[in-house]
């Protein structure tokens, strides 16, 4: 694997990570801490508490109030990726609300999309696919990575709706079970765009099974906070593990003081 993904022409690490959940709520020097240990170039935005309003203080990263405009404060986010990230979204409808909200409110093309079934675990691929169609035809510029169960017909689906990288769940969100269906998750990544496995990654030994599968990369959000361990710490063995499986390149040191 090379170390690098490349989605319309958009290049990054192939290792990425969020900033916890509503369980896991991540402070601006864990925040930064993760950052650092990761290397990656992905930099989600959260868009779950914006609304009609379009006020940049909803623009988060993780859900402890860490917003966009305050970690660049801290941190030079000019070498990353920023993604919008549309999360917590359950309707069709809602998701290409927000989207659009957050394209109009950053000027950032690339977005991270899901639409979720109601106990926010597992997605609704069909809604995704609907969305990604929508947001497409609103902006054909927009560089859309949707998030889909491991499911074929929903990856060849999404591809000829023109996503240009498929995010695939090897398990629900939060389970850590790895990929329950290694067969169908090989064949969804023999497909002709690169696959990040985001979802139920539970150990590094996940990690490994995603690059035997064919995956491009990955994404690890919960399983730093559930591990016992600070999640910074958790990050380092997850990034030694995928620079392992990858090869994913890291940045140089980013934050200032």
């Amino acid at each position: 694997m090379t170390e690098r993904i490349t989605a319309s022409g958009v290049r990054m690490t192939s290792f990425w990570h969020c900033f916890g959940t509503e369980r896991h709520r991540a402070d601006l020097d864990t925040v930064i801490g993760l950052l650092r240990a990761s290397g990656t170039d992905v930099l989600p935005i959260n868009t779950h508490r914006l609304d009609d309003d379009r006020r940049r203080d909803a623009l988060e990263h993780g859900f402890a109030g860490v917003t966009y405009d305050r970690l660049a404060e801290h941190v030079d986010v000019s070498g990353y990726v920023k993604m919008v990230n549309v999360n917590l979204r359950t309707t069709a409808d809602e998701a290409a609300h927000v989207a659009k909200l957050a394209v109009e409110l950053t000027g950032e093309r690339v977005i991270k999309l899901e639409v979720l079934t109601p106990d926010l675990r597992s997605s609704r691929d069909a809604a995704v696919v609907e969305v990604a169609r929508r947001l497409l035809r609103w902006e054909p510029s927009l560089v859309v990575l949707p998030l889909l169960s491991n499911d074929h017909e929903a990856a060849r689906a999404a591809v000829d709706a023109g996503c240009p990288l498929l995010r695939v769940m090897g398990s629900p969100i939060g389970a850590r079970a790895g990929i329950t269906d290694p067969a169908a998750f090989a064949r969804t990544c023999a497909l002709p765009v690169p696959v990040v496995l985001d979802g139920g990654i539970g150990s590094t030994d996940h990690v490994r099974d995603a690059a035997a599968a064919g995956a491009s990369g990955l994404l690890v959000n919960s399983v730093l906070f559930d591990d016992g361990r600070p999640p910074v710490e958790v990050m380092a063995d997850f990034r030694a593990s995928a620079e392992e499986h990858f090869g994913a390149g890291a940045l140089s040191e980013l934050t200032r003081g």
